[in-house]
Parts: C-alpha cells; sequence; structure tokens
C-alpha cells in the first residue's frame, strides 16, 4: 500500500489553482501571464490529519513549475480566458533513498472558459460595491505519459517519470466570484471552484507505481486481464481573501491579498478491487494560507504587473504539506 500511497504524494506539487476575483478585463483589453512557482515538499497529512514524514524513504520534492495564461475582454462584462497555470514541471528533484534518477517533468492541463460578471459597475445589473461573476469552462487533457516506456527507463537506469503532474482527465466545471467592495481601498472577495471528470483513467496510466503494480500483478497471477481503473470524482475549492490596493503614485498601485484557500476532493471509486491496493485511498483536503504583494507599472510603453506570493499549509489530511514561492508577471495591451 505505501508505493501506492506515494502516487498521492507526488500528486499536486502545485496548486491546480487560479484563483481571482470578480473584476473583469476592460472591453478589448488582453492580459498575458507568466507564473514561476517553486514547490518544496519535505511533510504530508496523513488520515488523521497529522504531518509525518514523506513515504518510500523520501526525504523532500522540490518542483519548479512554469506556466502561462491569456485573457481578453469580449466586453465590459466577458472575459474569455486560456490558463496554463500550473504549467510544466520544467525540474524536479526528490531526494530520497533510489529516486536520484525519478523525475516530475510533465504537463498539467487546460483550463478554458469565461467570465461573465452579472452585478457590477458595468454588468447587467449595476451595482458599485457589489460584484458576482460566473466562468463556465473545460479542463482539456494535453498529455499522458507512456508509462511502460519509463518503467523501461528506469530498469536501464535513465531517468524516468514517476507521476503526472496533473490528472490528464477531461473535467467540466466552473468557477464562482463574489467581491464585496468595503471603500476604494479595499475588497473582499469569495472564490470557489469545482471541476468534475466524467471519465475513468486506468491505473497503469496514473503513475510508475500503478502500472508497476499491475504489471506486478498479471506476472505474479498470470491475469492478463487485469486492468483496474478508477474514478478521481471531482475537485472543489473555496476561497476568501481580504484585498487591499492605493495608488502609490499616479502611474503605479500597490496590491496586497491575504487569501485563505480550502482544496478538497473525494476518495477514489475504484472499478475492481480483486486487488485491493486502491481501495484505502482516502479523500483529502488542505487548507493554506498565501500572503501576496504586487506592483502594478499602468504608464510604462507596456503596462506590467509584477506579483510575489507565499503559500503554506495551515492542516490537511491525505494530502502534502507543500510550500509554495510564487512569482508572476502580467502583461496588457489594448487590442
Amino acid at each position: 500500500m505505501k508505493k501506492i500511497m506515494l502516487g498521492l504524494c507526488l500528486a499536486a506539487l502545485v496548486l491546480p489553482l487560479f484563483a481571482d476575483d470578480a473584476l473583469v478585463m476592460p472591453s478589448h483589453v488582453i492580459r498575458t501571464y507568466l507564473v514561476g512557482v517553486y514547490a518544496n515538499i519535505a511533510k504530508a497529512y496523513d488520515n488523521d490529519g497529522k504531518k509525518q514524514d514523506l513515504p518510500n524513504g523520501i526525504d523532500s520534492i522540490k518542483v519548479f513549475n512554469l506556466g502561462a495564461a491569456v485573457e481578453y475582454g469580449v466586453n465590459d462584462w466577458v472575459t474569455g480566458a486560456v490558463q496554463w497555470v500550473p504549467g510544466y514541471n520544467i525540474s524536479s528533484k526528490i531526494d530520497g533513498t533510489g529516486m536520484d534518477k525519478a523525475t516530475l517533468a510533465d504537463s498539467a492541463d487546460l483550463f478554458v472558459g469565461a467570465k461573465l460578471q452579472i452585478v457590477g459597475p458595468k454588468a447587467p445589473v449595476q451595482n458599485d460595491s457589489v460584484r458576482l461573476a460566473f466562468a463556465p469552462g473545460i479542463k482539456i487533457p494535453l498529455s499522458k505519459p507512456d508509462y511502460e516506456k519509463e518503467a523501461e527507463n528506469a530498469g536501464k537506469g535513465d531517468n524516468f517519470l514517476i507521476q503526472s503532474a496533473d490528472k490528464h482527465l477531461f473535467g467540466i466545471g466552473g468557477r464562482g466570484f463574489f467581491d464585496y467592495v468595503v471603500n476604494e481601498m479595499v475588497f473582499l472577495n469569495l472564490y470557489t471552484q469545482l471541476i468534475y471528470y466524467p471519465a475513468s483513467i486506468k491505473a497503469v496510466d496514473y503513475s510508475l507505481t500503478g502500472y508497476k503494480t499491475v504489471a506486478g500483478y498479471r506476472a505474479g497471477y498470470h491475469d492478463a486481464s487485469y486492468d483496474p481503473s478508477f474514478k478521481l470524482g471531482y475537485d472543489f475549492t473555496l476561497e476568501f481573501e481580504p484585498h487591499f490596493n492605493k495608488m502609490l503614485n499616479d502611474s503605479i498601485e500597490f496590491e496586497a491579498g491575504l487569501p485563505f484557500t480550502y482544496t478538497a476532493s473525494p476518495a477514489l471509486s475504484v472499478s475492481d478491487d480483486t486487488y485491493d491496493v486502491y481501495a484505502d485511498q482516502n479523500p483529502s483536503h488542505l487548507l493554506t494560507m498565501g500572503p501576496n504583494v504586487s506592483l502594478f507599472f499602468q504608464k510604462t510603453f507596456i503596462p506590467l504587473e509584477l506579483e510575489l506570493g507565499y503559500t503554506f499549509p495551515l492542516l490537511g489530511k491525505n494530502d502534502n504539506a507543500s510550500n509554495l514561492l510564487l512569482l508572476e508577471l502580467k502583461a496588457y495591451a489594448k487590442l
């Protein structure tokens, strides 16, 4: 069971989250993002919510992920978005016995959607102190690792992918945004996201440990038909963030936020319990806090916004106690 738990330990190394407020882009304005996240994991929460050492003799996991996004203001209350955040794990290091060749170099999936501001200053229901927006969207899988090949690489002593960076399943769902404007410098934001995965994923496609477990079972029991799969269900996110912004002069705006983010996923639904290696995968949840600050240079040749943030865990269950350092660059243009 412990070696399959490695799959949970390595999954979701960076938050599969691109939280936002209920603001939308001005009409015909495009905003591009470049997002770098450094993740450091040395502990994980167990089924009782206690921090424990990582399984399988792993001391720590370090990952650098680089992602990107594009948003475009269709009009003053509708924004279209393509978001690849988290993006690709361009470097990783797993400190532990026998893990010197293991990598996490894989791509996360793509979110495509549109944010519709229903209540707001220029929305269909106009209001200056309350903003309400919804963003239906889909999650598009970008890659599907071949773990048979990765097992061959491991056997030859080459670098090998041990865990996918994302679920690599089609997902459908949406996001909700609510802002209450206290005054011109402060607003409170409530954000939620639900992504549902209708299809199942085979164990051999989920991770190298899953592939090796199934292959070993087939070899040991001579059951070539054994091919278990499971449903991952959904990803749920709820976030509350007090947000502060102030113009430092006529061209530079300072912003700061203190989001508290709760994420949760259900227990796996296993298709075949003949071999119960996946049967004990329990629901997971995590609560984090992520203070951030940013500067928005509004009158440069290309308006730029630079954000720095740090996220750390407060409590959790069956999830990683991840510490994340985020650096985000946004550029704006009028089309």
